[in-house]
């Protein structure tokens, strides 16, 4: 689109772990984004900082612009159903929400800025690195130490959300553990009786059978007496807790879950 980029890296180093599809999904919704809204011949600009182990990635463009009115609801907008916000030239609320999911996914942030329409934008992701950002290549491609396990576990994962349990899964597959994932609560108690899992993460908002329900089956089941569960839910008030634990749920989680909450979660079920 006859667009101009501009990119600038840090000098040093920065390894984190995550998800390659995912990220480069985030940066290409991103710099999609800046290009859709930025008449031909602006100016795209990508920047790199290094802060207080962080990462911060910005995008900044000199187009369009966005309305301090739509600014506190950009992410939010799929979460609420609604797809045609209007930036100038067309919805993008969709895209931006699944940037959110997915950087909130690798324990990150995401915000956005704009001195208003016709002034530009900027969108700045921000992902922790690494402990050992200083270290070898070698090194920083394994999990950061506080998501080793101790043990390779069994896990279970059930969301309907695919995108956020095909992260999750790659996530603690990363990590060691054995891991078989599904959107369908009926598949899961199938794979369930052969896989013999250790410990089951189950969505509660699952369609034909909530994650109530497919904890009472699990519980019930004889040769799955032993799994322990963990509650993934938007819910965290009191009495979510209290439900969750009544169903018989060891552990109740709040999405957006961190991965290193998820993988601490699982250890402490587990203990070598």
């Amino acid at each position: 689109m006859r667009h101009s980029l501009d990119v600038s890296l840090p000098d040093e180093q920065a390894w984190l772990f995550g998800d390659a599809v995912r990220l480069t999904q985030v940066f290409s919704n991103l710099l999609t984004n800046a290009a859709k809204y930025t008449d031909p011949g602006g100016q795209i600009r990508v920047r790199m900082q290094i802060n207080a182990g962080q990462a911060a990635i910005s995008v900044i463009d000199n187009g369009s612009g966005i309305s301090a009115d739509l600014l506190p609801r950009l992410f939010t907008i799929f979460e609420q159903g609604k797809t045609t916000i209007d930036r100038g030239k067309g919805g993008l609320g969709i895209g931006l929400a699944l940037v959110k999911s997915f950087v909130e996914l690798h324990g990150g942030s995401v915000g956005a800025a704009s001195d208003g329409p016709g002034q530009g934008a900027q969108f700045t992701v921000i992902l922790p690195l690494l402990q050992s950002a200083e270290s070898s290549p070698a090194a920083a491609k394994q999990p950061a130490a506080a998501g080793k396990p101790t043990r390779s576990v069994r896990v279970l994962l059930v969301d309907d959300n695919v995108d956020a349990l095909h992260s999750l899964s790659r996530y603690l597959s990363g990590c060691g553990h054995q891991v078989q994932a599904t959107a369908d609560p009926i598949e899961a108690l199938r794979i369930a009786s052969g896989f013999q899992p250790e410990v089951a993460v189950l969505d509660i908002g699952l369609p034909v059978l909530d994650g109530y329900a497919l904890a009472a089956k699990i519980k019930e089941t004889p040769a799955l007496q032993g799994v322990r569960l963990v509650a993934l839910t938007s819910y965290g008030k009191p009495r979510d807790v209290e439900r969750s634990r009544a169903a018989g749920f060891d552990i109740h989680l709040v999405k957006p879950v961190l991965l290193q909450d998820l993988d601490a979660a699982i250890a402490r079920l587990t203990p070598a």
